[in-house]
């Protein structure tokens, strides 16, 4: 059982693998990867890993404060 959970954990995407995602698009623009109608697309995409990334940090805070509050 605590080998299904460890597997079932490293599915999970985390915060980190937010970044490289943006990263990866970041270099696939700079290199012209991405045609011109696609760019809405990956934009989009682009921007829910920042707001995922923010929305993280922000609770990860919150979490911070809530536990020094007690």
């Amino acid at each position: 059982m605590k080998e299904l959970m460890d597997k079932l954990e490293q599915q999970n995407l985390t915060v980190q693998d937010y970044g490289t995602l943006m990263k990866v698009i970041q270099a696939s623009l700079q290199r012209g990867a991405i045609r011109a109608d696609e760019l809405t697309t990956v934009g989009k995409l682009y921007e829910k890993l920042q707001y995922m990334i923010q929305k993280t940090q922000k609770e990860n805070d919150n979490a911070g404060l809530s536990k020094t509050d007690n």
